[in-house]
C-alpha cells in the first residue's frame, strides 16, 4: 500500500523555490493587484523580467531580496559578462510575465489562398473580380497573425496605484 504524500513533500516536488523559502524563512517578491485575490510570487532563483523607470529592460535570475531592494544576475550586452546588480523596488516600472522576442512573427502560408480557390470553383468567377473575397482574405490573415502572436498580448504589468511590488517573508 502506498501512503499519501504530505503537503511538504508535494510542495518540495512541484515548487522547490517556494519550499526553500518556506523552510529557510526567506523573503520573496510579490506582484499584488490592489483589491484582487491572486498574487504573483517571485522567489530567489527564479527568472525575473522587468523594465525600470529609465526604460532599460532587465532579464535575469533573482539572487537576493531585502526589505526595499532585490538583486538580479543578468547578462550585460555591453560588457559581455554576467553582472549582479541591486535594484530598489520603486525603480521598477513594468514587469513582464514572459520573456518574448519583440516584434510580430509572421510566416507565409499558401493555404491563405484557399478561399480564393473555393470562390473560383463554386461561384465560377475569378477572385480578383470580387472585392468581398479580398476583404475575407485580409480578415483571415489578420486573425491568423493575432492567434500566432497571442502570447505577446497582455504580457506586462504596470506598477502603479493598482498594481504594486512588495516584499514578503515566510
Amino acid at each position: 500500500m502506498r501512503r499519501p504524500k504530505t503537503v511538504e513533500e508535494l510542495l518540495q516536488e512541484n515548487r522547490p523555490n517556494e519550499y526553500r523559502a518556506l523552510v529557510n524563512h526567506e523573503k520573496y517578491l510579490v506582484i499584488d493587484k490592489v483589491g484582487g485575490k491572486n498574487r504573483r510570487k517571485r522567489f530567489i532563483g527564479e527568472e525575473f523580467n522587468f523594465r525600470n523607470d529609465f526604460g532599460a529592460r532587465f532579464y535575469g535570475q533573482l539572487t537576493a531580496v531585502t526589505d526595499s531592494t532585490f538583486s538580479l544576475t543578468y547578462f550585460d550586452q555591453t560588457m559581455q559578462k554576467n553582472v549582479n546588480r541591486m535594484f530598489y523596488l520603486n525603480e521598477v516600472d513594468l514587469i513582464f510575465k514572459r520573456n518574448l522576442k519583440p516584434g510580430i512573427e509572421y510566416k507565409f502560408n499558401p493555404l491563405m489562398f484557399l478561399p480564393f480557390a473555393f470562390d473560383w470553383i463554386y461561384f465560377k468567377r475569378p477572385p480578383w473580380q470580387s472585392t468581398g473575397s479580398l476583404a475575407l482574405l485580409a480578415g483571415i490573415e489578420v486573425g491568423r497573425v493575432m492567434i500566432g502572436n497571442r502570447q505577446k498580448f497582455y504580457n506586462r504589468i504596470r506598477i502603479n496605484e493598482k498594481n504594486r511590488l512588495l516584499v514578503f517573508q515566510y
